[in-house]
């Protein structure tokens, strides 16, 4: 007698624990042990720069000190003594968007605990809830395989370890970004409007997100339609309650209206950018990308010069200029990927995708910080795990580059280097 097995039990075989989400957990752990070790061994050694970290020790510094870094410290001002404003030329914490440093506020009330550790603590948390998000919203539409491909494709990705303990906003905004689309996909606009409401409080970049979410309820409903070579638009397609998403505009107008009460400035966040060591204000020269270019070609001198002086000043030259030819370079390789979300999972993630590659095309002066924005093009990451999943030896050889470039990152930022 032959047993039959069912679907069910098919369904779990496809995965090695059984459960999804506990895949997803077992290599996000595997993957942040690996960058915890490599954070942490750069952190120990001897930092680049005093200037570059805050080795005031806390609860906790030992293990998690080495990841606080750079715009850490910023979100622990926030936290703990609030918001300021000096004018567009003086560097001040209004760049940074209020949900993460909040939460870090909230915690910080309630156990007591150093906002640093928490920092730590929160961005892993939200680091595993994004891994356990994403493999749900991948293997809606592709294979197991696959779908466990695309969550080791990003979490094996160069900066991806602002994922894994780094006191940045980035992980917060991914697990609210992915969250809102799920719940859009599940038909619940007006829930979807209020995370992506929280992703547009945490980063500047969340506009990208109202502009996704409205493009994925359009696309979902066939309001906008190709019939015999024209375009058709069907607004009585549209549901009540699709309009919630434009609930996900709310968190950027809450912050820009504290802004304008308090400093009678709505727009310091991004007047502040052109601050002299940010110097990311608008205009030509930012939109033209012309310090970049600047970087490439002073590397080749820079690079030769640290060779034959072996001085930590030339070298700090050359490693900047590698990371943002590397951003750059990034931004234009998810240009394609962003096409390819267009033509295999819709046009509603395709635009949501363009829009948040445009926000450093536009907004940056040479790439830096484009590395971590482009982790939350999640979308970008599953159709890159469908073009390497067909071919074995290509996805083990990108892996293991992008896995060795992501363990030489850690160890650089643990140790003082300014790379993202």
């Amino acid at each position: 007698m032959t047993l039959s097995r069912s679907p069910e039990a098919d369904r779990r075989s496809d995965w090695v624990t059984g459960r999804p989400w506990l895949d997803a957990l077992a290599i996000f752990t595997v993957v942040t042990i690996c960058v915890f070790i490599a954070v942490n061994l750069g952190g120990h050694a001897q930092l680049s720069s005093i200037s570059s970290v805050d080795n005031a020790p806390y609860t906790g510094s030992f293990i998690f000190g080495s990841w606080f870094r750079f715009d850490g410290r910023w979100y622990d001002i926030i936290a703990t003594r609030g918001y300021y404003w000096a004018g567009p030329d003086v560097q001040s914490p209004v760049a940074y968007f209020p949900a993460y440093p909040m939460v870090l506020r909230m915690l910080h009330a309630i156990t007591g605990v150093s906002v640093r550790l928490l920092g730590s603590l929160v961005t892993i948390a939200c680091g595993a809830g994004m891994s356990v998000l994403l493999l749900r919203w991948c293997r809606d539409r592709v294979s197991p395989t696959t779908a466990r491909a695309a969550l080791i494709t990003l979490l094996v990705y160069p900066y991806a370890y602002y994922f894994m303990g780094a006191v940045y906003a980035d992980a917060l905004f991914a697990v609210l970004v992915i969250g809102a689309f799920m719940l859009l996909e599940r038909d619940h606009p007006i829930w979807a409007g209020v995370l992506g409401a929280l992703a547009t409080a945490t980063r500047p970049t969340g506009i990208a997100v109202v502009i996704g979410l409205v493009a994925v309820v359009l696309w979902k409903r066939d309001v906008i339609t190709r019939v015999a070579g024209r375009t058709v638009i069907s607004l009585r397609n549209l549901r009540r309650g699709d309009f919630g998403v434009l609930l996900s505009i709310g968190g950027l107008i809450a912050y820009m209206t504290y802004l304008g009460a308090r400093f009678d400035a709505p727009f310091a966040f991004e007047e502040v950018q052109k601050a002299p060591g940010w110097d990311q204000g608008g205009g030509p020269r930012t939109w033209l990308k012309i310090t970049w270019f600047q970087q490439i070609k002073n590397f080749p001198r820079w690079t030769i010069g640290w060779i034959q002086r072996g001085d930590d000043a030339t070298f700090q030259k050359v490693q900047y200029a590698s990371t943002v030819i590397l951003q750059g370079l990034l931004i234009l390789g998810f240009l394609v990927l962003a096409y390819l979300v267009w033509k295999r999972l819709g046009w509603g993630y395709g635009l949501y995708s363009f829009a948040l590659l445009a926000i450093p095309l536009v907004g940056t002066k040479d790439f830096q910080g484009a590395g971590r924005y482009l982790m939350a093009a999640f979308p970008c990451f599953l159709v890159l795990a469908m073009v390497l999943s067909p071919r074995p030896v290509l996805k083990w050889l990108w892996w293991g580059v992008s896995a060795s470039i992501l363990l030489l990152w850690a160890f650089a930022f643990g140790r003082g280097y300014y790379l993202a």
